[in-house]
């Protein structure tokens, strides 16, 4: 869920590229945008925020996410 000041709350969700549930989708949740490919990133490698992972690996994933005005209603094309 992603939430901001002024802004529509948007509920989404991201499928990780290769999963073999994928192909099972019961609900027709996942749409090609909503899949992407998650690069391992070697242990030791800073992270983003900064955290200590004790030398674990560690996943990323970029996803834009674009939040609509409060007052926008946009309509479903």
């Amino acid at each position: 869920m992603a939430t901001a000041p002024g802004l529509r709350t948007l509920v989404t969700h991201i499928f990780v590229e290769g999963d073999h549930l994928l192909d099972s989708d019961a609900v027709f949740g996942v749409k090609e945008s909503l899949v992407k490919r998650f690069e391992l990133q070697a242990a030791g490698t800073p992270t983003p925020d900064g955290r200590d992972l004790s030398g674990q690996s560690w996943s990323r994933v970029g996803f834009d996410i674009v939040l609509l005005p409060q007052e926008s209603s946009r309509r479903s094309q």
